[in-house]
């Protein structure tokens, strides 16, 4: 019984750190105000990281002529020119290659559904 404790506990509090920081993917930087860029060299060695400001409330791709650069922003618009594109999104590796985001809360909450269902079958 204590490991079933244990193991709903370490997904209830997986499930609570999420929550608070935004964690985009980050491989070059992107400047807004300055309309410049610094180019994603190496996307193969991109990790999840937690937005190191408070106020960056938005994961970025930003994709021109070729160069992509995937940051954390505190405000974002998305735009499609002729020749760039910026996407914006606010939850947890939702800048990644793929288009469709897993939302953390649904995984937490298909979880935490699994563990109800199974302790109530067993409970009969």
């Amino acid at each position: 019984m204590s490991g079933k404790f244990v193991f709903i506990a370490g997904i209830l509090v997986s499930c609570v750190v999420g929550a608070f920081a935004l964690q985009c993917f980050q491989c070059g930087m992107y400047n807004d105000g300055v309309g410049s860029i610094t180019p994603c060299l190496n996307e193969t060695l991109m990790k999840l990281i937690e937005c190191p400001k408070k106020d960056h409330k938005f994961c970025i791709k930003y994709i021109s002529e070729g160069s992509t650069v995937k940051d954390c922003v505190p405000k974002c618009s998305e735009r499609e020119n002729w020749h760039s594109m910026t996407y914006c999104c606010n939850e947890d590796g939702c800048n990644s290659a793929q288009t469709l985001g897993t939302q953390p809360f649904v995984m937490c909450f298909i979880v935490i559904a699994s563990v109800i269902i199974s302790a109530i079958t067993m409970a009969h």
